[in-house]
């Protein structure tokens, strides 16, 4: 096939594989797989050593110190002072406080008003799900966040986190964490507002922090109301100390000094767990808290969102894949000796690169979804190593279907390997060759078929030439034609030969395999015998010289032949009459050219005779009668 058509033929695939990838992107069917890799790159990354958030957990043994649940006010309160009183920076009350939990009902009002380093948490609610106020007087002060969650529709996992979300009279509510975040960093003058290079970008100190939009990374169709971010879970595992070690005194206060506090319950009782890419489950409190480490490393530039390709980057980068991969499909498809192992190798070489290139990049704060990238690669090497191997079946097909039949094995293969120095458009090409042509001929034959039953003839005349066929093939030739009672074979094609020694490797076979054919003569004449049938003579003619091969007829009926004077005085050789032998002593008569005999090795015997007229030519031949010498030809022909 000409490069320019299996170009196009190639790269229109790859373009139909692509698209077709990206129209399973489209139908949210590539999400998942692109989510499980983006945690698995999660767990893999390496956290941050340290952080400002300090946990205060509530555990079964406080729970059960106390005898029942919720808090009362007054401990809640007791709690909330020792942490004002220790001197840390912000404290984030992850428990509810819309009702009041009798005793120390009042206590705990008068520490919500004179302690303003206390930010609790409401509930945002949704259409499906009542909110929970919170404390009134938080509310008034404007120290109360929402703490709603936003579970992923895959594996319901906590990956993005919404910093501000909008009421239904268009009020905007910042989070729990957010406003944590914006407290503590208040002390180091840093504060919240519009990036001056992106208008739509809220900028916090160092950080320029971009919301998700709805084809956000590997997400697809993303409900991305509000303001969200990705959450990269960075943080080392925090620092935790115990409600019941708070009030015991148990806690140094060099531990709680300027930390950002979040007071929540961690007891499994209270089932307040929800499923985080990292693995396992984590309780809310503590989801808080890696969102208020990540936003205090974006604002001291720490660490940035990681960053992702636009749509149109995406889908170039998918086709781009694509093409690399009809490539591989094709170099690899289109030889033969490389076979499907090392296809399959190529394939997973290739995704093992693209995992690890995706790691990569992830590591350097690129989210790059992989899954329609592999996709690509995969469906474009297999569909073009398809067609490939298809496209070559069918020539096979139809090369073997010229020589297979009329060749060993060995020599088929031969063929196949080296088909592109002969083939042009699946058939073979018309070239000038060195080759030694063989006629055989059976003697005798029409006065036979005058007397024989028909059926009866064509079994004997069958046998004869599959006989010959075979010692034709197993020596290395191919048969070109049969005639009648004859056959036409040719030693040295169809791949040329180029060294001399090649040349009088072919004329030593084709000599031998008419010695085989004399002896193959002498075990059917044996077999007719036994069967009461006609015995039969045979005529061969051997010789060696350029001749024009190529193939003649139709595309469905392509037939591989030799011309030229070497074919025609190979069969004047093996027809003449003016050499005169006796068919009754030796049926097999071989006459061969004195070029073919130059060729012959030390292991021939042959007897030179007079030159004689063949038929159609000016000047006498020379030529010789091949003999049989078995033991010096069995070794040459092995």
């Amino acid at each position: 096939m000409p490069d320019i058509m299996r170009i196009v033929y190639q790269s229109l695939a790859a373009v139909a594989v692509a698209a077709a990838v990206l129209g399973l992107g489209a139908l949210d069917l590539l999400e998942g797989p692109d989510l499980l890799l983006h945690d698995e790159f999660l767990r893999r990354s390496e956290p941050f050593p340290s952080s400002d958030v300090l946990l205060v957990e509530v555990t079964e043994e406080d729970i059960r110190a106390q005898g029942h649940w919720p808090l009362s006010d007054r401990r809640l309160a007791e709690a909330l002072q020792l942490l004002a009183d220790a001197d840390v920076r912000i404290i984030g009350l992850d428990l509810y406080r819309d009702l009041p939990v009798s005793p120390g009902v009042e206590l705990l009002k008068s520490v919500f008003a004179n302690e303003s380093r206390i930010i609790a948490v409401k509930k945002f609610g949704d259409p499906d799900l009542e909110g929970i106020p919170g404390s009134p007087i938080l509310d008034a002060s404007g120290r109360l966040g929402f703490n709603d969650l936003l579970p992923d529709q895959f594996g319901e996992a906590i990956r993005r986190t919404a910093l501000f979300m909008t009421d239904s009279e268009g009020r905007s509510h910042a989070s729990f964490a957010m406003m944590l975040a914006l407290h503590a960093l208040a002390a180091e003058g840093i504060r919240a507002g519009p990036d001056p290079d992106h208008p739509t970008h809220m900028r916090l100190g160092e950080g320029s922090l971009p919301p998700l939009d709805v084809g956000h990374g590997g997400y697809q169709g993303l409900d991305a109301a509000g303001y969200q971010i990705m959450m990269d879970y960075a943080a080392p595992r925090f620092e935790a100390i115990t409600l019941g070690d708070l009030q015991a005194g148990r806690v140094p206060a060099g531990k709680l000094r300027d930390r950002v506090v979040v007071f929540g319950a961690s007891a499994k009782s209270l089932r307040d767990e929800l499923p985080v890419p990292l693995g396992g489950r984590r309780a809310g409190m503590e989801i808080h808290g890696h969102v208020v480490d990540q936003l205090l490393r974006f604002a001291r530039g720490i660490s940035e969102p990681r960053r992702v390709l636009l749509d149109w980057q995406e889908a170039v980068f998918v086709l781009a894949i694509s093409l690399l991969g009809s490539l591989v499909g094709f170099g690899i498809g289109g030889r033969a000796l490389f076979g499907a192992g090392a296809l399959v190798f190529a394939v997973f070489a290739g995704l093992a690169v693209m995992f690890f290139a995706a790691y990569w990049a992830f590591e350097l704060g690129w989210w790059i979804p992989m899954v329609a990238p592999m996709l690509a690669w995969v469906g474009s090497a297999g569909l073009i190593t398809a067609w490939v191997s298809s496209r070559e079946k069918a020539q096979r097909g139809q090369l073997m279907g010229i020589f297979a039949r009329h060749v060993s094995p060995g020599v088929a293969d031969e063929i196949w390997d080296r088909r592109e120095e002969f083939l042009d458009a699946g058939r073979p090409r018309p070239q000038r060759l060195m080759v030694t042509v063989l006629f055989v001929d059976m003697k005798g034959y029409t006065s036979r078929a005058e007397v024989m039953d028909p059926a009866e003839l064509m079994d004997w005349v069958n046998q004869f030439m599959e006989r010959m066929a075979d010692e034709i093939s197993a020596h290395g030739g191919v048969v070109d034609d049969y005639f009648g009672d004859g056959i036409k074979a040719n030693f040295g094609v169809p791949v040329p030969r180029t060294l001399e020694e090649e040349i009088d490797r072919d004329a030593c076979h084709a000599a031998s395999c008419a010695l085989a054919m004399g002896e193959a003569l002498d075990e059917l004449n044996a077999d007719y015998r036994a069967r009461r049938l006609p015995e039969c003579a045979m005529r061969i003619g051997i010789h060696t010289g350029m001749v024009v091969a190529g193939s003649l007829g139709a595309a469905d009926r392509l037939k591989y032949t030799v011309v030229g004077d070497v074919v025609v005085t190979a069969q004047r050789l093996e027809a003449t009459d003016a050499v005169s032998h006796d068919f009754e002593l030796n049926p097999c008569r071989i006459l061969a050219s004195e070029e073919t005999c130059k060729r012959l090795t030390a292991g021939f015997t042959t007897e030179v005779l007079d030159p004689i007229s063949l038929k159609g030519k000016k000047e006498l031949t020379q030529l010789r009668w091949l003999k049989k010498d078995a033991d010096q030809v069995t070794q040459i022909t092995a």
